[in-house]
């Protein structure tokens, strides 16, 4: 089962039975109410609203979540791609994002939002293998486990609340200690949560290899990933213990995933160049000490020498490191050869964002923009130049209001993207429009889960003579919403950690 499943559908439950409020109407930025059962219609909003409840609590504590655009926008990608053919995916929305961890494990939330460590991408060996943990998470959310598992949890009296929520946030980084923290809840409702989460996870097996077929991936993938793990778990418990104690597999399992490839037409599948690049990335930056990031380098310049990995991703992981090291000059030889390698008229956008990170750590912004500007022209939806052309611009200093009417325009698009909102409001305040700032902040904080920091900082905002009558009008809406809704919260996880 799901890393934070089990303790997010539990604590979800407990939500529906204590909540003073779990009757009260729906707001547009309210929570749902949780006491109806998967029979009667628990609504795939209502999840997504618990979803982005325990969503701003994980950004909220400090560790774990990873902020790397990069890796959420090819995350995003990829499950675009697994749900695409799928019609059981209609009217479900998904936002994937990372985890800083080395272990191999990937979770769903309510509401679609699915976390994958870096130890998982790292030790996946294809794009296939990782399409295949992917698929099984949406699944997870598709099959509405989520809402059978509420109406489970409520009939049998839901667990501590406390230890649950605690569970969810101790999950992000160290499994044993979520473990330890659940089996405070009581001992029979986690043998029924678990023996129902046996079937979940079967019906996921099943339904994710064929959303994997479908999206075009190899499938016998999901049989040597699960296989190697198994392997790996009899030779060394600790290589693969986080997958299997949160995902309970059995030889039943293994044989029935078996038998479906067998009937499955078979289909290579190569490994896009995104996914070589992100995974290279994040096992350079792996460790960041000194030592252990030139040991990584040896390694690389080894490996290419003997051509065991694609020149234009080792490259790249070589700029990686010059670049994490302040090596500059080797940083820019390594990701030219990386263009070179690559072959094409038109470098691929990583390539080019790590380009334009060399120029601005070199203070050179100007270069910087020259690099990322014909980039974005080409990738308009990628966070990662929208941030770099952000940075370029407000750095250079020449055009302040340049740099604050791209932030703008930028945030407008990426309204997620915490970075954006926070460049926009120090150029608002560079430029003297404090109200405007202040406002930008708000969403900074709204994002990161800090509401009240949101709300004073909207207070401020609405106080400022740079706003105009419809943006003072808009401040206010946003401060009365964002004031019921972190009232409406507090009153849902009153006495929790």
């Amino acid at each position: 089962m799901s890393h934070f499943f089990a303790p997010a559908l539990a604590l979800a439950a407990c939500l529906a039975v204590t909540s003073p409020i779990a009757a009260a109407p729906i707001e547009p930025t309210g929570l749902p109410s949780l006491g109806e059962s998967a029979d009667e219609g628990l609504s795939i909003a209502s999840e997504r609203r618990l979803g982005e409840l325990l969503m701003r609590r994980i950004r909220a504590s400090p560790g774990g979540f990873l902020d790397d655009p990069e890796f959420e926008d090819y995350l995003s990608r990829l499950a675009q791609r697994l749900v695409a053919r799928n019609d059981n995916t209609r009217g479900h929305a998904f936002e994937l994002f990372g985890v800083q961890a080395p272990s191999l494990n990937a979770f769903a939330l309510p509401g679609g939002f699915i976390g994958v460590h870096t130890g998982l991408m790292i030790q996946t060996q294809s794009e296939s293998e990782l399409a295949s943990v992917i698929a099984h998470e949406i699944a997870h959310v598709t099959q509405r486990h989520i809402a059978r598992m509420l109406e489970q949890q409520r009939q049998s009296g839901g667990l501590m609340i406390a230890s649950l929520l605690a569970a969810v946030l101790a999950a992000r980084s160290s499994p044993d200690a979520a473990g330890g923290l659940i089996a405070l809840g009581g001992s029979m409702q986690m043998q029924q949560a678990l023996g129902y989460s046996r079937d979940a996870e079967r019906e996921a097996d099943r339904v994710g290899l064929s959303m994997l077929q479908s999206a075009g991936f190899d499938p016998q993938a999901m049989v040597s990933f699960f296989g190697r793990l198994q392997a790996a778990n009899r030779l060394q418990e600790q290589a693969s213990q986080s997958y299997f104690r949160t995902h309970p597999f059995t030889g039943e399992r293994m044989a029935d995933i078996q038998n479906r490839v067998l009937s499955m037409r078979y289909r290579q599948h190569v490994s896009s160049l995104d996914y070589q690049l992100v995974r290279a990335r994040l096992a350079a930056l792996a460790h960041r000490d000194p030592k252990r990031l030139t040991e990584q380098r040896a390694t690389l310049e080894r490996q290419l020498a003997t051509a065991a990995i694609e020149p234009v991703v080792a490259h790249y992981a070589l700029a990686t490191i010059a670049l994490t090291l302040e090596d500059r000059p080797q940083a820019r030889a390594a990701i030219e050869a990386s263009r070179i390698a690559q072959g094409r008229e038109i470098p691929h956008p990583m390539i080019e964002s790590l380009a334009a990170q060399i120029e601005l750590s070199d203070g050179a912004p100007a270069a910087a923009l020259a690099v990322v500007e014909p980039a974005l022209a080409r990738n308009p939806d990628s966070r990662a130049l929208m941030r770099l052309k952000a940075r370029a611009l407000f750095e250079g200093a020449d055009s302040p209001e340049e740099a604050a009417a791209y932030l703008r325009e930028a945030a407008r698009q990426a309204r997620q993207d915490i970075v954006l909102w926070e460049l926009l409001a120090r150029a608002e305040s560079t430029i003297g429009r404090t109200g405007q700032a202040h406002r930008a902040m708000a969403q900074r904080y709204a994002l990161s889960g800090s509401l009240p920091a949101a709300v004073e900082q909207l207070e401020i905002a609405a106080r400022s003579p740079t706003l105009d009558f419809f943006e003072a009008s808009e401040v206010d809406v946003e401060r009365r919403a964002l004031r019921a809704r972190f009232i409406q919260e507090s009153e849902l996880l009153k006495g929790l950690p």
